[in-house]
């Protein structure tokens, strides 16, 4: 009797398991289910779209980038180009300007060395030969100056010829030696150390010179009307000759 009742708890329990196992089983059968689905979700929503779409995207605004700054460039050369011109524009200008203030200087310079004739040369270099020839450079500067104060004093005549051939004056007039001074130049016997610092002497004091070295200072002659070898009241004495 026992053993009847064991055995139909056996049966009873056998059954309730096999119930109970079931469900169980069809719960495995469904969890496999999901878990075999859940990849083919995955896989049909696969993100390749917007990743490629994110790649075009970016590869849109490189291009849009790139675009941007070949345009940039485009404009910093134009703007380099344009600045470059108005450089080379005012570097030009100032080249004119600079070429036309040497050219009207180089005239003006000219016009102020040749504001004396050759015959005006020719005259004062002889006498500055006759009177101060052996004389130091400074000494035949003074000489012309003082023939040249002649000139704009209202004492003496108002011309170069006028001061030198003025009767009574200068002895080289009337001893013969202008003359043969004259002579020389006229040849072209100019051409000793003597005849040299004569004529140059002779160019500063007709272009307006009125000054010398004397004792190693600038000295004005602006007042001076003679000059001879005794000169009584003499202010200035500058080789062999004394002036006033």
């Amino acid at each position: 009797m026992k053993l009847k009742k064991f055995a139909a708890l056996a049966l009873m329990f056998t059954a309730a398991s096999g119930l109970a196992m079931k469900p169980a089983s069809m719960v495995t059968a469904v969890a496999s289910e999901v878990v075999s689905e859940g990849p083919a979700i995955e896989t049909d929503n696969t993100p390749s779209y917007t990743d490629v779409d994110t790649t075009a995207s970016t590869d849109t605004t490189s291009n849009t980038d790139v675009a941007a700054g070949e345009n940039t460039d485009t404009i910093n050369n134009t703007n380099n180009n344009t600045d470059n011109t108005k450089s080379k524009s005012s570097k030009n200008k100032k080249k004119s300007k600079s070429k036309t203030k040497a050219k009207t200087k180089k005239k003006a310079s000219k016009k102020s060395r040749n504001n004396y004739s050759k015959a005006d040369l020719r005259l004062m270099s002889s006498i500055i030969n006759c009177e101060a020839g052996i004389e130091p450079y400074q000494g035949k500067l003074a000489v012309g100056i003082v023939v040249m104060n002649r000139i704009k004093s209202k004492n003496f005549p108002n011309t170069l010829r006028g001061v030198i051939y003025q009767r009574g004056q200068f002895s080289p007039v009337r001893n013969g030696s202008l003359r043969r001074r004259l002579s020389e130049y006229d040849s072209g016997r100019i051409k000793s150390k003597q005849w040299k610092t004569c004529i140059k002497a002779a160019k500063k004091v007709l272009s307006g010179q009125r000054t010398i070295l004397y004792r190693g200072k600038e000295k004005k002659m602006n007042n001076f009307y003679f000059f001879s070898v005794g000169l009584r009241g003499a202010r200035l004495r500058l080789g062999g000759h004394k002036f006033k």
